[in-house]
């Protein structure tokens, strides 16, 4: 095993955070929403393609305003970053770049950043052009339509950003 790395899961809230977390860690999905409070830590060991073998620490930060003083304390030691926007809701995608990367860019060294569109199961209120445009000025290594009711590119996600903060720490 070579090691721990740390991905904070960002984004406002409702987006599906938890949802996406609970899918690649244990494969449920639940339909209860409840509100995250302050963060919640999940650690899953993970084989990657490159066959190397790592633990991820997925801090799943809560997207509530009223958490805005403590999370730059969970983002602390963070090597890489899925910030997720909720595809029904296209204000979700707009505070990804007037909020949530500048709050990424403060408190966090220069960390992978992988822009998620999820809830890809349901009907989109934004455009694929205007996510894809999003992702490039936010300079996302990687835009993924992800899906935790259905799991697509679920685990793609957590595999690509492992593999981006590996490389960025070597």
């Amino acid at each position: 095993m070579i090691g721990t790395i740390k991905i904070i899961i960002i984004g406002e809230p409702a987006a599906g955070k938890t949802s996406l977390v609970k899918k690649f860690v244990s494969s449920h999905f639940s339909t209860d929403y409840r509100a995250s409070i302050g963060a919640n830590m999940f650690i899953k060991n993970v084989i990657l393609d490159s066959g190397k073998e790592i633990k991820l620490q997925l801090w799943d930060i809560a997207g509530q305003e009223r958490w805005i003083k403590m999370r730059h304390i969970y983002y602390k030691g963070a090597q890489g970053a899925l910030i997720l926007g909720d595809l029904t809701r296209e204000k979700s995608f707009t505070q990804i770049e007037t909020f949530w990367c500048p709050d990424i860019d403060e408190y966090c060294t220069q960390v992978p950043i992988i822009l998620i569109a999820n809830k890809n199961d349901l009907d989109s209120n934004i455009s694929e052009d205007k996510i894809k445009s999003i992702g490039e000025r936010i300079n996302a290594k990687d835009i993924l339509f992800t899906s935790a009711k259905t799991g697509e590119n679920v685990e793609k996600a957590f595999k690509i950003i492992s593999e981006l903060a590996l490389k960025n720490i070597n």
